[in-house]
């Protein structure tokens, strides 16, 4: 029972937040405004240098079979299927999913064999090795078990398929400053809630916030290879620092930082809003302290002993 209401606590948090970040967006778009923004999306991630472009390798995608958990409103299935890839997406909630399949429908013949569905990550219901590709953008450290999600994720991928996947970061300046020292022990929530930093993380848009988030985890790089012990991690790196996160003063900066660097529309299909450009030097320290392990791990065959 207990196992079932975390799951309607996670599904509850993320439908809520869809209506708050993509609604406005997804009501509205159409074909043509799709294939501007998967093309503004493309550069956004080529200037940060995310998984999505750099650990995928777009021009290789065609014909692969690639399964992404957990695509938001499907803006990353989406420009996968746009070069050629054969798509499956999984989300628990029901909402997502329909986002990302109207994508796949706009897409048109683009987007033959994609088709996205509802569906637990920590039961996926797709037969062993299934996929070339298994992706997840900063979705499985929010599962009720992501040790099972991660044996999920082998489980369908076949022989020699490669897993790319985003989890938070332990070792970083997001949460060691601005969560454990600024929301953990200055506002004292380390204390008296268990599940302080999901608290603490993952709101945006235009709604407020009225239903918490169940579950948030950040990985050290020592429990990253565990949790990907069954598998040979071929590149691990840290990405992703903003000073705008910094509690208080962060707010100020955002407003320079806007005004000084500007805003990126490639924002719109995966955040609901223009995205703050970084500065040389944030995107530096997000190789040293960034809040995002990118991932790439291949399958390898369990040993029978």
């Amino acid at each position: 029972m207990a196992k079932n209401t975390a799951k309607n606590d996670i599904k509850e948090f993320w439908g809520s937040l869809y209506y708050s970040l993509y609604d406005g967006v997804d009501q509205k778009l159409t074909r043509d405004q799709l294939l501007e923004a998967l093309d503004q999306l493309e550069d956004m991630f080529r200037f940060r240098n995310h998984m999505a472009v750099v650990d995928m390798q777009l021009d290789e995608l065609f014909g692969k079979r690639v399964l992404e958990i957990g695509p938001g409103s499907g803006g990353h299935s989406a420009l996968f299927a746009k070069y050629g890839a054969i798509v499956t997406s999984v989300d628990i909630t029901l909402i997502r999913a329909s986002s990302t399949q109207k994508k796949f429908l706009l897409l048109g013949k683009q987007a033959d064999g994609c088709h996205a569905i509802q569906s637990d990550a920590e039961n996926l219901p797709f037969s062993d090795n299934s996929f070339d590709i298994v992706y997840s953008n900063g979705v499985l450290h929010h599962t009720s078990n992501s040790q099972s999600a991660t044996d999920e994720v082998y489980r369908v991928l076949k022989p020699e398929g490669e897993a790319i996947i985003m989890l938070y970061c332990k070792s970083s300046w997001h949460y060691w400053v601005n969560m454990v020292l600024a929301v953990g022990i200055f506002q004292g929530r380390i204390f008296c809630d268990r599940n302080w930093l999901g608290r603490a993380t993952e709101w945006g848009g235009k709604n407020e916030q009225t239903v918490k988030n169940p579950i948030t985890r950040c990985y050290s790089r020592a429990g990253i290879k565990k949790l990907f012990k069954d598998f040979q991690v071929k590149n691990l790196r840290k990405s992703e620092f903003y000073f705008y996160l910094i509690p208080k003063i962060g707010r100020l900066y955002r407003h320079w930082q806007i005004k000084t660097y500007g805003v990126h529309r490639g924002g719109m299909l995966v955040y609901g809003e223009p995205w703050p450009i970084q500065s040389r030097l944030e995107l530096f320290l997000g190789k040293i302290m960034g809040w995002s392990w990118f991932i790439r791990a291949v399958k390898k065959k369990r040993s029978n002993s």
